[in-house]
């Protein structure tokens, strides 16, 4: 499934979505998020659909998967945060980081490893005392 998004030319190429299975509730989200998230999360989709619109698959650098992983594994555990359920459908993306990262790595011994990421991230936060569902 091909979905043209406002944001980017085009998302999931060639993915179809999955449906979360029935017995999962909705998610409990508040009316309005705490000030700047809504504004970050904009920020972060929109940074997504311009990197998405401008790489080509010969276009990737080991610092820049490295950048997409981090973001991808950062933002997977803030939403994994939100409750249990959450927790247990996102529970699969940290396996598949980890696999990219191990593809990255050398053929042979002799060969030069992937360089360390350009720059140390601070941990991911859980909000204002929020304390990390667990799942």
């Amino acid at each position: 499934m091909t979905t043209e998004h406002p944001r980017g030319r085009v998302l999931g190429r060639g993915f179809q979505p999955l449906a979360a299975p029935a017995d999962i509730p909705a998610l409990p989200l508040a009316d309005r998020a705490v000030p700047s998230v809504e504004e970050l999360a904009d920020t972060a989709a929109e940074a997504a659909c311009a990197l998405a619109d401008v790489v080509t698959p010969s276009g990737w650098s080991a610092a820049a998967v490295e950048d997409v992983l981090d973001a991808i594994e950062t933002l997977t555990a803030a939403l994994a945060a939100v409750d249990p359920p959450a927790a247990r459908l996102l529970a699969p993306i940290p396996a598949a980081t980890t696999a990219l990262r191990q593809r990255m790595q050398p053929p042979s011994p002799t060969a030069e490893a992937v360089p360390p990421p350009r720059r140390r991230r601070r941990s991911l936060g859980h909000g204002h005392g929020a304390q990390p569902s667990q799942g």
